[in-house]
């Protein structure tokens, strides 16, 4: 069994095969070695290229929006369970996360110990490379210390032989003290900025780099180095918020087919992601399935907004929304936030799910009520409520045709760890507010935050509400949860639409045969109960059981974990 111990970590036979993203670079792989790789540029660009499924594109969100309050999966998944608290140390998934995130730091590792070989290639240009590479080597780490806390720093390429190999766990400061330092010491070498659009766009920036630290030292508490992160990404002048001047859509168009970075030269608000391409031709073409999962039109939307998050945004004033005044499901979404009927399918909305719930609409392409009956006629919704963002009507019909850009890094969220830095830091004012969030809420047309909250409310609530509205599936509410220290979030009931909201007569269900719960006197209906959080136990998801049989100095495990 020892000699499939950590095995992933050796990644040399993929590093020249692996590379599937397909606006970066393609060379022919046939008859290359170890021999006669390292020569070229062409060689350096073609492993880095590899080191872009650490993104996992849409599969991120299958992880982390799952296991969050705001658009988990409609059915019952192992991650759903994770945000619930009843799982095992033995789940595959848990295990998938370790696997994959070590499978991308023996790439980084792997090229970092050859990449100077190719003596013919450019210093600058090698240590550009380089850059990339820490890059990601900190990216994966910035992952495992999020889930994990303490594990093992491995910063060397491994063979069977390294003793490495069974390496205990490192603390998870000095695990981020050495992730930090590099990206620190390297981002300089690499461009200030990728354009739009370019056969270059997919590779790192400093403002990349720049923006990984800053969430980095935002999530470890390390609030003045987030500022400085963020204050430097910030003076670059080629990244910048998309902004058309359509506040009524500009939001929404980040996310699908006309704002995407990887084809709009506008978009240079989107720092990272991970791109698709369906154009391609059979066996080179890469896609997901998002659009048709929200919106399935035979079967239940996988990804469902809770009541949670409709009842987060403000109104579009500024003030708390206070969920007695809708009378309506159209009320719900009647002078909110705009940027909730750009993430959240509002009535009126052309939509691509086949019949709705409502018995006097006839027009199949308008959505105007949700449908809870599992007639294979539209799409049901075990919440009330459907997706909007990054939904393409034109690909729901379609199995796999989605090629929208899955977004990993904006500019957006520099902002936001701006303010959020700041206010941690005691040392938040108005300017700071004005040149951060007020840019997000100038974008939709909402009126401005100040350092006056309002009622019933405080700042830094406001500025955690701002970051989970603006970064709404995403794949950033669960860590945001657990660094926040408010797990019980996490253990409360999944709940949907409030019963008061519903016209029996426009249903085509009985809502008696619907299940609720009464909440503050009032019934929602429920999409999960039972669920539970222990804070001395899932803060820290526990070092797989796998690893743990294969590594015996893992131990110990993660509190109230065997």
């Amino acid at each position: 069994m020892k000699k499939n111990i950590h095995i992933f970590l050796m990644s040399a036979a993929l590093l020249v095969s692996a590379c599937n993203d397909s606006f970066l670079d393609r060379m022919p792989h046939d008859k290359l070695t170890d021999a006669n790789f390292w020569q070229t540029e062409q060689h350096l660009r073609s492993v880095t290229n590899t080191f872009t499924g650490s993104l996992v594109g849409k599969e991120w969100l299958n992880k982390t929006e799952i296991a969050g309050d705001s658009a988990p999966w409609a059915i019952s998944t192992a991650w759903r369970n994770i945000g619930g608290g009843y799982f095992s140390s033995d789940i595959s998934q848990i295990n998938s996360v370790w696997y994959a995130a070590y499978s991308g730091i023996g790439k980084t590792n792997y090229f970092l110990n050859n990449y100077n070989r190719a003596t013919g290639v450019k210093e600058e240009v090698r240590e550009r490379y380089a850059a990339e590479a820490y890059f990601y080597r900190a990216y994966n780490y910035w992952i495992l210390t999020s889930f994990f806390g303490d594990v093992p720093l491995i910063t060397e390429e491994l063979n069977l032989e390294s003793p490495d190999v069974y390496r205990g766990r490192d603390k998870r400061e000095d695990v981020i003290e050495r992730i930090t330092k590099d990206l620190e010491d390297h981002y300089k070498a690499l461009p200030e900025h990728i354009e739009a659009g370019s056969a270059d766009f997919g590779h790192i920036s400093q403002t990349a780099a720049l923006a990984l630290l800053s969430r980095i030292y935002l999530y470890n508490g390390r609030y003045g180095d987030a500022v400085s992160a963020c204050e430097r990404a910030m003076t670059s002048t080629y990244y910048k918020l998309y902004n058309t001047g359509h506040p009524e859509s500009d939001y929404l168009d980040l996310f699908t087919y006309k704002g995407r970075a990887s084809r709009n030269n506008a978009n240079h608000e989107t720092i990272l992601s991970f791109i698709y391409n369906y154009d391609l031709g059979e066996t080179a073409r890469t896609s997901h399935n998002l659009s048709r999962e929200c919106w399935v039109p035979n079967d239940y939307a996988r990804f469902v907004p809770t009541a949670s998050m409709i009842e987060c945004y403000l109104t579009k004033d500024g003030q708390i929304w206070n969920p007695d005044s809708a009378t309506s499901y159209e009320d719900v979404f009647k002078d909110r936030d705009p940027r909730m009927t750009m993430s959240i399918l509002p009535p009126g909305t052309k939509w691509e799910g086949g019949e709705s719930g409502d018995k006097l609409n006839t027009d199949k392409t308008i959505f105007t009520y949700p449908k809870f009956d599992n007639s294979k006629d539209g799409c049901m919704t075990y919440t009330g409520y459907y997706m909007r963002k990054y939904i393409e009507p034109e690909t729901v019909q379609f199995v796999k045709h989605d090629d929208n850009d899955i977004v990993f890094i904006r500019y957006a969220e520099v902002l936001l760890n701006y303010a959020e830095a700041k206010e941690m830091l005691g040392q938040l004012t108005q300017d700071d507010l004005d040149k951060s969030i007020n840019l997000l809420r100038d974008r939709v047309g909402m009126v401005h935050m100040t350092l006056t909250p309002p009622a019933g409310s405080d700042i830094r609530s406001e500025i955690r509400r701002e970051r989970r509205v603006e970064l709404f599936f995403e794949g950033h509410r669960y860590f945001d949860i657990i660094r926040w220290k408010q797990g019980k979030l996490l253990g409360q009931p999944l709940l949907g639409v409030r019963k008061d909201y519903l016209d029996p007569s426009r249903l085509k269900i009985k809502l008696s045969d619907l299940k609720w719960q009464s909440v503050n006197g009032k019934e929602y209906l429920i999409l999960e109960s039972g669920r539970t959080f222990d804070p001395d136990k899932n803060y820290l998801l526990p070092v797989p059981f796998k690893q743990m049989q294969m590594n015996p100095n893992l131990a110990p495990n993660n509190p109230g974990w065997n």
